[in-house]
């Protein structure tokens, strides 16, 4: 016979609060698919999803003295895993290599999207790349045009454009500079996780 009944979870939370092993386990046992459903929906991905599920666990049990207030549990553990994901997504975002992830993806799969959610999310994404690039400079335009959607080498924009190819650098970096903090500023962190996950998808 267990030497441990634990059947309503407020007596569940208080023994956790106080550092109880084998009552963290039960909440452990009884509320994973909770934390990885929520995971798994802003994700879209299994082994994102049970990684950050693992988190949050470890977060709860480092901070486990708050859980003998709390009265919503499955509410608090939605916060709790919500927050964990955005906030690691957000530094992610700060990454120059994220928003040319993004922006790759965007020029080489908004027409290929094969669901309707994928081509709403991808004509969303399309739009605020198109928003970014009528902010930049006629010749940061040029550039990153004929970069990004006609695939030219800096070389033969150099040519094309009769400027040298480290101008045609500086104007790629400017552009790519203003396009990201564009995204940041206009885009929810739900869209850009849901753009992230999906060009991950598509490698």
């Amino acid at each position: 016979m267990p030497t441990v009944q634990l059947y309503d979870d407020t007596a569940l939370f208080k023994k956790v609060a106080l550092g109880d092993e084998t009552a963290f386990r039960t909440l452990f046992d009884r509320y994973w698919d909770t934390v990885y459903g929520v995971a798994l929906a802003l994700t879209k991905s299994a082994s994102m999803a049970d990684e950050m599920a693992q988190d949050v666990f470890v977060k709860l049990w480092l901070k486990r003295d708050k859980l003998a207030a709390v009265v919503n549990f499955e509410g608090y553990l939605f916060m709790v895993a919500r927050n964990h994901i955005f906030n690691t997504f957000r530094k992610k975002i700060q990454l120059a290599s994220f928003t040319d992830h993004l922006l790759d993806y965007a020029a080489g799969h908004v027409a290929a999207a094969d669901t309707p959610d994928k081509r709403l999310l991808c004509r969303e994404l399309e739009t605020l790349v198109a928003k970014a690039v009528d902010q930049l400079s006629p010749q940061q335009r040029s550039v990153y045009c004929m970069s990004r959607q006609q695939g030219l080498s800096q070389e033969e924009i150099a040519d094309a454009l009769d400027i040298s190819r480290h101008t045609v650098k500086s104007h790629m970096n400017k552009a790519l500079h203003l396009i990201r903090n564009y995204l940041r500023q206009h885009a929810t962190i739900e869209t850009l996780l849901l753009f992230y996950f999906m060009a991950l998808t598509a490698r």
